[in-house]
């Protein structure tokens, strides 16, 4: 079986409304429940090392994906 890591870093398919706005809101294990069936060909690793709006992305955090 394939194994896929998926690394969430917040941004827009994760954001959601806030008061503020939109922000980072869904965590990223939440995000596999809109893709249906994809225990049947692949097994998912979930990491979140930041929930950070794209905008907010920078140098240091492009290292810390690295180091995944």
């Amino acid at each position: 079986m394939k194994k896929i890591l998926l690394i969430a870093t917040g941004g827009t398919i994760a954001s959601g409304y806030t008061q503020e706005g939109l922000a980072p809101k869904i965590e990223a294990g939440e995000l596999l429940q809109y893709v249906e069936g994809y225990q049947d060909f692949c097994q998912v690793d979930v990491a979140s090392p930041f929930r950070l709006d794209s905008t907010n992305v920078c140098g240091k955090h492009g290292l810390e994906l690295t180091a995944l």
